[in-house]
């Protein structure tokens, strides 16, 4: 029974995220206007804007205009709700889960606006640090990794333009390492920074090489997220290998 609450109250906070990811980047409120179709600006009825449900039985579109609602919302609906089931899982029903569920679910908001505006948001990742920073003060660990990570990060942008030729990272990815860090520790930055980065250039090389755009931006923010995910995931793992 937990397990179906988590779940469905996953795919409600996603759906609350799809809202975050087309507003926040255009400066509209998350509050006020209530949900509106983005193609005709009607007004979505309560029983359309049910997660996952509405989408499958109105087939993707919108009521009124018949214009195609992206598959974005439905994906981020099941992701959320799969994420809040495997952090239960992982963590149990306690204070430590609604920590990474804060985390991870912040983490996805961030990701997903830079793969549609190659934009990170600092009204996002500031309090996200910040939280992070009270939550995390008294370790050293963690204050470490927040100045690690976003060292790191910090020296890439500012050598990338004379190692390269141009810029290779932004500034936003900065913000995203340093949340990255005080939340993790250092050990798991560590680990994070390697593994986003070996992502970036299989998955994102990759996917530049086939759409024959070799030398376009690619969003990292993303690859930085699911290195920070995958080092989250096998902690015990790797923060054993730091003590070898």
């Amino acid at each position: 029974m937990i397990e179906t609450i988590f779940f469905v109250s996953g795919a409600i906070f996603g759906s609350f995220f799809n809202v975050c990811i087309y507003r926040l980047p255009q400066d509209i409120s998350i509050i006020t206007p209530g949900s509106f179709c983005p193609a005709c600006g009607h007004k979505i009825r309560w029983y359309d804007n049910i997660p996952i449900i509405s989408w499958i039985f109105l087939f993707g579109r919108c009521r009124d205009c018949k214009e195609w609602i992206s598959i974005r919302y439905i994906i981020i609906e099941i992701l959320t709700g799969s994420l809040f089931l495997f952090l239960l899982w992982s963590c149990g029903l306690n204070k430590e889960l609604f920590i990474w569920l804060f985390f991870f679910s912040l983490l996805l908001v961030i990701s997903v606006i830079d793969i549609e505006t190659f934009f990170v948001l600092d009204k996002i990742t500031y309090p996200g640090i910040i939280v992070g920073a009270i939550l995390f003060w008294k370790s050293i660990d963690h204050i470490i990794g927040m100045l690690l990570g976003g060292g790191i990060i910090f020296l890439l942008v500012k050598l990338s333009p004379k190692l390269l030729g141009k810029e290779g990272m932004g500034e936003g990815d900065i913000e995203v390492a340093l949340l990255l860090g005080i939340f993790l520790g250092w050990k798991l930055i560590l680990s994070t920074l390697l593994i986003s980065s070996i992502l970036g250039v299989a998955i994102g090389g990759g996917i530049l090489l086939l759409t024959k755009r070799i030398g376009s931006h690619i969003p990292y923010v993303p690859y930085l997220a699911a290195g920070g995910f995958i080092s989250w995931v096998f902690s015990q793992k790797i923060e054993a290998f730091f003590t070898l």
